[in-house]
């Protein structure tokens, strides 16, 4: 039975009290319990974290750069992104968009940033520079219009909504990679 806490986590959890279970957000590190058979009494580890360098910020397994200082077209700062083994942000959950608007809204600047995604190759088939699945969506009311050939995705300092946008527009920027994997005082 899950507690009376509705949200937009998809994963659950054992709760802190009367037995319950609880759901959660997906992208939380949290320890884990393996069961084995055999009667074997394996030496207990530390699970492994995430890390992220100076510059990003971690969220669940991925790092963050916001850089909002720097304005760049989408394919420049693409290709700042891919310098520093990432690609601009993609975004996958409503967890991710509230992570990412309450941060760009903490130092607005501008009116926008480039993110990941882009219809380049085919016209209102749009896909994340990452190459992951172009599922969740979040698009401000009336677009992608494509009005100009407007091919690249913005997200709005606002509210968080996407906005399509003409690629050569120069714009602060969001690059997302992979965390890194750290154990117990190795990182």
């Amino acid at each position: 039975m899950f507690s009376v806490e509705p949200n937009f986590s998809l994963c659950s959890l054992p709760g802190n009290y009367e037995g319950k279970w609880e759901t959660t957000n997906c992208f939380k590190s949290l320890g884990f319990i393996c069961e084995m058979t055999g009667g074997q009494n394996p030496k207990p580890t530390a699970a492994p974290d995430s890390h992220c360098d100076a510059g990003y910020l971690l969220y669940g397994d991925f790092c963050y750069q916001f850089e909002t200082e720097s304005v760049k077209t989408w394919h420049d700062a693409e290709a700042h992104c891919s310098r520093e083994q990432a690609h601009l942000a993609s975004l996958h959950s409503e967890e991710e968009l509230s992570f990412l608007t309450g941060v760009i809204q903490s130092s607005p600047t501008g009116i926008s940033l480039w993110m990941g995604g882009h219809d380049s190759v085919t016209e209102g088939g749009w896909e994340w520079s990452n190459g992951s699945p172009f599922r969740y969506i979040r698009w401000s009311p009336g677009n992608p219009d494509n009005f100009n050939g407007e091919d690249c995705l913005s997200i709005l300092i606002n509210n968080g909504y996407w906005n399509d946008d003409t690629c050569q527009q120069k714009r602060g920027y969001i690059c997302k990679r992979k965390g890194e994997i750290c154990c117990f005082n190795c990182c």
